[in-house]
């Protein structure tokens, strides 16, 4: 069953020199995250950290070298 959530992507580089992140909100209707997630770093899949936070919120974290990505999901 899909389910409507808002999704908060943060991406920072510190290769481009700024100390703030970009920040883009979407929505979607999905069955489950971890395939929107999935579908934008399939190679790197395996490294990606999902933690359930307290507010219920899904955030899946990916470090690579200078860029790192956030998803932040709500229903």
């Amino acid at each position: 069953m899909k389910k409507e959530y808002e999704i908060v992507v943060e991406l920072s580089n510190a290769c481009a020199g700024s100390g703030r992140p970009q920040i883009y909100v979407e929505e979607a209707e999905l069955e489950n995250p971890d395939d929107y997630v999935r579908m934008k770093h399939a190679r790197d899949w395996d490294q990606v950290q999902k933690e359930i936070l307290s507010s219920g919120e899904i955030r899946y974290t990916l470090e690579k070298e200078s860029v790192s990505y956030k998803y932040t999901f709500t229903e």
